[in-house]
């Protein structure tokens, strides 16, 4: 052995006698199997885990294609009770729509009707208001004007817009029912104003008997 191999190790062997410290290694080591011991345990709970998930969804899913089963199976075979639920719900739906809808038109005839002395913008708005409300222009106008007050409606038209009667056989076949002619009886339908609503109710009676003279006369 030569003196700069001895002296080579002479160095490493105090510079390793120096730095070594047995109860910092075995610290150390320890900590190394706790963290590994640590780590094994949750890659295992991990596992387990994701195991009882999937059993889980498995089952879940095994329910799902037995219920779709029955539900399939139910519908192939007819039950007149099924049968007859579904068409009386259909049908009252479709009733119930219908119902709503023909409220609708009568509350806007009747709107439009009680206020046909108006400009047509104004019966234009009374109509979608009463279309709008129609159980309010319905009790208004039958409960409180025609049975509590006995003020008898007067129909000019389904929605009597146009302030004239149209001739032209086309055009009447689809707006006669916004057209009318105006009388005398419009000014009944002043409500906020009583004496004219006083000449108008005197003038209604009296053509009211005049027509029931002519057809006596008749």
């Amino acid at each position: 052995m030569s003196l700069l191999q001895n002296i080579t190790d002479q160095v490493a062997f105090g510079i390793h006698k120096l730095t070594y410290n047995p109860e910092a290694e075995q610290y150390a080591a320890s900590t190394r199997a706790a963290q590994e011991a640590a780590d094994a345990a949750a890659r295992k709970e991990n596992q387990e885990a994701a195991k009882q998930k999937a059993a889980e969804d498995a089952a879940t899913r095994k329910r799902e294609e037995a219920q779709r089963a029955a539900d399939q199976a139910a519908q192939n075979e007819f039950s007149m009770g099924r049968f007859l639920g579904k068409t009386l719900g259909s049908t009252a739906i479709v009733l119930l729509y219908f119902f709503v809808f023909a409220g609708a038109i009568y509350g806007a005839h009747l709107a439009t009707n009680l206020n046909v002395y108006r400009t047509w913008p104004f019966r234009v708005l009374y109509a979608i208001y009463g279309f709008l409300f129609f159980p309010i222009v319905i009790a208004y106008v039958v409960g409180y004007r025609y049975w509590w007050q006995g003020k008898k409606p007067r129909f000019y038209a389904l929605l009597p817009i146009i302030p004239y009667f149209i001739k032209q056989p086309v055009l009447a076949f689809f707006f006669s029912w916004l057209s009318f002619k105006p009388d005398e009886y419009m000014q009944t339908l002043y409500e906020w104003n009583p004496a004219m609503t006083k000449q108008g109710m005197a003038l209604q009676e009296w053509t009211e008997q005049k027509e029931l003279a002519e057809r006596v006369g008749v």
